[in-house]
Order: structure tokens, then C-alpha cells, then sequence
């Protein structure tokens, strides 16, 4: 079965935690969606609601070939922004190669949006994304990270091991870097989590401790941009 990789699904449940557990199957033609609510959402590290809950939901079309899109929000903080709410719109191929096609992969394109701002943080940002057994690499690449005409890299290692039946650990490690990385915090950085998952009744649950290796001339604890480290939680149901 083909999967997609679902960057900013994956972004809610614990800045990076889950992997396999948060892979949509693409065997058949259809329509899915996911409504979700967490204490943060955090965004590679960095609060997108400057430390407030958020109530997020997706929409996707999957097709046999390969081929998906769909949509993606979340309320942030508005004084971050200029705007109430982030939504996400991507697309892109998923396939499979190797013996019995043991090495998956997805290619997606996402276009991040605040509506009621103008388009002065508005971009596109490319990835890759591969999945071995229970592993998952991608690379994210952007050259015009804010709107800003500068490049911004990010390469995320995500692993989830199911330790008993329906219960995970999961653990993620991304590297923030090139001008992007610069430009908001004159570095660049590492974000990780380590947590655990499961579902109830069709409800995905996840507690993780999220938090990066920011120097404490860049910590921020209150408000816009939050990134000290914290603890995230996560309900989810998917349909």
C-alpha cells in the first residue's frame, strides 16, 4: 500500500512524533478527512499559537494512481500573524519500489496560507519523503521561505516502534538550517520529540515531550514563537 506523508499532521502531534501511525493509505480512490485538537500546535519546534490550544482539521482525495491533495488548518495566534487562522494546500505523487515494493515514497508540494493577511508570508515548499519498515526521511526545501526571497532547508529522521499491540513510542529529529533559519533566529537548529500514541475507540491519542537545541539568547518561554520545551498533547479522530 502506498502512503502519504502528512507534514503538518505530523507538525500537530508533537512537533514530529508520530510516523506510521500518521500515514494515510492510498490503495483506492477516496476521500478522508481528520478533526484534531492539541494544547500547542508547534511547528518544528516553534509555537504557531504562542502556547494556546488549537482545533485543527484536514481534508484529502487520494487516487489510485498516486496522485493526492487536500487542505489543512489551524487557528494561530494572531499577534504572530496578523490573522486568526493558517491554511495549508497540497498536493503531490505517492509510489513504491524494491522488492515488493519494501521502499515508499512521496513527493508533495504545500502552499502555506493566513487568510485575512496579506501576501507578505505566503510560500511554497517542496518535499521528499521516503518510508523503509518503520523509518521515515524527508527533505523540505523552500527559496522563498516567508516570502522573503531566502532559501530554508529541513530534513526530519522519524521512527515509531510498536512496543505493545495499538501503543507506540515514537521519536523525531529535525535540522532547521540555511538563510531561512537565519532570518528568524540567527542559527540554525535542531527540533526533536520523543512520546507515545495510540487510539481509543477511533480516537488517535499522543503525549510527546517536544523541544530544540535553540541557544538561550533565542529561547522564548511566553507568547509569539514560543519554543522552550513542552510537553504536547493530542486527540484526533479520523474519517
Amino acid at each position: 500500500m502506498y502512503k502519504k506523508f502528512n507534514k503538518k499532521r505530523i507538525a500537530q502531534l508533537a512537533g514530529l512524533t508520530l510516523a506510521t501511525a500518521l500515514i494515510t493509505p492510498l490503495a483506492q480512490a477516496e476521500v478522508s478527512g481528520e478533526i484534531g485538537v492539541t494544547n500547542d500546535y508547534r511547528f518544528r519546534g516553534i509555537s504557531q499559537t504562542a502556547g494556546d490550544f488549537a482545533v485543527q482539521a484536514s481534508i484529502d482525495y487520494s487516487m489510485e494512481s498516486g496522485f493526492f491533495i487536500g487542505a489543512w488548518g489551524s487557528n494561530v495566534d494572531e499577534e504572530s500573524y496578523d490573522a486568526d487562522v493558517e491554511v495549508d494546500i497540497y498536493a503531490g505523487y505517492a509510489g513504491a519500489f524494491g522488492e515488493d515494493d519494501a521502499v515508499e515514497y512521496d513527493f508533495t508540494l504545500t502552499y502555506y496560507t493566513y487568510p485575512g493577511q496579506d501576501e507578505s508570508t505566503k510560500y511554497l515548499e517542496a518535499s521528499l519523503g521516503f518510508y523503509f519498515a518503520d523509518f521515515h526521511f524527508a527533505q523540505w526545501y523552500t527559496n522563498d521561505y516567508a516570502n522573503a526571497d531566502v532559501a530554508m532547508h529541513y530534513s526530519e529522521l522519524n521512527y515509531s516502534y510498536e512496543f505493545v499491540e495499538n501503543w507506540s513510542i515514537d521519536a523525531h529529529v529535525g535540522y532547521n538550517y540555511g538563510d531561512g533559519a537565519d532570518l528568524d533566529w540567527g542559527e540554525n537548529y535542531v527540533d526533536y520529540s520523543i512520546g507515545v500514541s495510540t487510539e481509543i475507540g477511533g480516537v488517535g491519542l499522543s503525549l510527546a515531550w517536544l523541544d530544540t537545541n535553540l541557544s538561550s539568547d533565542n529561547e522564548i518561554k511566553d507568547g509569539p514563537w514560543k519554543n522552550e520545551g513542552t510537553i504536547l498533547a493530542t486527540a484526533s479522530y479520523a474519517f
